[in-house]
């Protein structure tokens, strides 16, 4: 741990450095539409984003729709809501704070919800599901390290919001160390393999180098997976992909 210090205390001063030009990053309003494809077949997804309409906090929506009949069936669907604040008296960051998700395994509904209780810094996950080992209350205590914590489906504006995104592409060159939070845990782990099964996960985030498309390269290393997000010249993010899941989302 004590090797880190040094290279967070560096990540913070980068950071900070650029926070004034990126005041509003990660919180303007969007809607976007993509093509998913992973092991398991295509499907559309429809993500928003932005500020609540309470201007408290900052939210993130995520929807995966079946392609069949239209895209009208939703098989996956997530929201997120996190509350703009500093870290250090000047790092930006959005800190989390409630989240559900649902998905449907063979037409039945499981759903996971997580809140943050303050008092004791924990995670709360509520969990509903036909079986018995998923439903229930437990409570995670939030790991150490960083003090910087993204939920997955949330990951992209989450850190665009500290202001990384746009000065690491600017320098060519940057690495963000922070924690995930899975919001669809325990389920993601059932659709996914090798995620740790718990809802942390320690991950960084690099600066990867430009594609021949002229986008931005950033890769993920999490629970041992690489997760690669794709940057256009306007920071706004084009692409991901999950090689050891077969997992691509693009713009339609």
């Amino acid at each position: 741990m004590n090797k880190l210090l040094p290279f967070i205390f560096f990540l913070l001063l980068i950071i900070g450095s650029c926070s004034s030009t990126t005041k509003l990053a990660g919180t303007k309003n969007y809607e976007v539409k993509m093509n998913l494809e992973d092991k398991s077949g295509k499907f559309l997804v429809v993500r928003e984003g932005g500020m609540a309409k309470d201007r408290k906090h900052v939210v993130s929506k995520y929807r995966v729709y079946s392609v069949e009949n239209g895209g009208q069936k939703v098989l996956e669907q997530s929201i997120v809501f996190s509350t703009p604040g500093v870290l250090k008296k000047s790092i930006r960051l959005l800190r989390p704070e409630r989240s559900q998700y649902k998905v449907w395994f063979d037409a039945k509904l499981y759903q996971t919800e997580t809140s943050l209780d303050k008092k004791s810094k924990s995670l709360v996950i509520e969990m509903k599901s036909p079986e018995k080992q998923w439903n229930g209350r437990r409570t995670f205590p939030f790991p150490g390290g960083t003090g910087v914590f993204c939920y997955f489906t949330q990951l992209v504006d989450c850190v665009k919001y500290t202001g990384f995104i746009e000065k690491a592409i600017k320098a060519k060159a940057g690495k963000m160390p922070f924690h995930v939070i899975w919001d669809g845990y325990p389920f993601i782990q059932e659709q996914y393999l090798n995620i740790n099964n718990e809802p942390f996960a320690a991950a960084v985030l690099e600066y990867d180098g430009q594609t021949n498309e002229k986008d931005y390269r950033f890769s993920l290393n999490v629970s041992g997976n690489v997760i690669f997000y794709l940057f256009n010249e306007s920071y706004e993010y084009a692409k991901i992909f999950w090689p050891a899941q077969g997992y691509s989302l693009y713009h339609k």
